[in-house]
């Protein structure tokens, strides 16, 4: 599988073997780092760790959904996983109304 951060001109072919957590973990990477947050205020408006928020935007552990919504929550934003059969996973994170506009951070894997 190839995994591509959409509307960046990335190659999806440099994504190639990148796993589920690891595309997870960017997309929280880069959605903090657009909204300015640093790891350490995430990990306190989500009650993990600054060493639980680095393992989980560098691929290390596989966030579970109950993670997932935490993280969303202190992001104030929506996050939409999709799982498209032959096309990979679709990773969204969008602010409040911004689901489904073309400015939402697209991460998908096809």
């Amino acid at each position: 599988m190839a995994w591509a951060h959409a509307g960046c001109g990335e190659n999806p072919d440099e994504r190639l073997g990148e796993r589920l957590e690891e595309t997870l973990g960017r997309a929280v990477r880069e959605w903090r780092g657009r909204t300015g947050m640093t790891q350490a205020r995430l990990a306190e408006l989500s009650g993990l760790t600054q060493a639980a928020i680095s393992r989980l935007e560098h691929g290390k552990c596989m966030p579970t959904f109950p993670l997932l919504e935490r993280i969303a929550q202190a992001f104030g934003s929506a996050l939409l996983v999709s799982m498209d059969p032959g096309r990979g996973v679709t990773v969204t994170f969008a602010g409040g109304g911004d689901i489904g506009r073309p400015d939402a951070d697209r991460y998908s894997g096809r």
